[in-house]
């Protein structure tokens, strides 16, 4: 089979787990095996298969985003956006992202994130840069509400595979580009407008700027 493919089961997302590994080698391992098992039970993987194969991916890992003002929404971290070296400069990259982007919208996400390697290539896709990637943990939940605009919401879920992920990756900075951001891309302007409280008329300049002027506490690795 050829073409785009949207992964939801856990079994088939493990279809894309070699070319993680390919691409990603450091996480090779007991990261990918529990990323593989934990983390891909709940979210959606978009691939391009090439005589079966996957050759380029995107993975849509959910969060559920807080605010001051007790609003919430679900969002999603764009995370393993990834090309087999030999199917590169095809448009694959484009064609995964469209998708990706398309599922979001049907799911009326407000906005979902990344942390670029190349901020300049994502720009091109809509993304815009609005704060800085959080390395320090912070363990008390509580800190974070009094202390941030925006921040990704904890349960127990969250809880535990935080927990794990930094057990596997004891040196977080070691896995992350060097002075990380985080990007954002508008995805449903309607959503966004009810997730902020902005007026219905707002553009998305007026949206990046909202997001840029909030204190922002985001520090997932996946």
């Amino acid at each position: 089979m050829n073409g785009i493919c949207v992964l939801t089961e856990k079994d088939h997302k493990y279809e894309t787990k070699a070319l993680y590994e390919e691409v990603f080698p450091d996480d090779k391992g007991p990261f990918s095996d529990w990323y593989y098992e934990d983390r891909c039970s709940d979210n959606i993987i978009v691939c391009r298969k090439e005589n079966g194969e996957a050759v380029a991916m995107s993975h849509l890992n959910p969060f559920t985003v807080g605010g001051k003002n007790g609003q919430t929404a679900e969002i999603y971290y764009i995370y393993a956006v990834a090309t087999k070296k030999e199917y590169r400069h095809k448009g694959y990259m484009t064609d995964v992202l469209t998708k990706s982007f398309e599922i979001l919208r049907d799911k009326g996400v407000p906005f979902c994130f990344l942390i670029p390697v190349s901020e300049s290539l994502y720009r091109s896709f809509g993304f815009y840069t609005v704060s800085k990637f959080t390395f320090e943990r912070i363990q008390d939940f509580s800190r974070v509400v009094a202390n941030y605009d925006l921040y990704i919401m904890e349960d127990e879920n969250y809880v535990r595979r935080a927990r794990k992920e930094d057990e596997l990756c004891e040196n977080r900075e070691d896995g992350l580009p060097k002075d990380p951001n985080i990007m954002v891309k508008i995805i449903s302007e309607k959503s966004f407008v009810k997730f902020s409280g902005l007026s219905e008329d707002v553009n998305e300049t007026e949206m990046i700027d909202w997001l840029r002027n909030q204190r922002i506490y985001i520090a997932e690795a996946v």
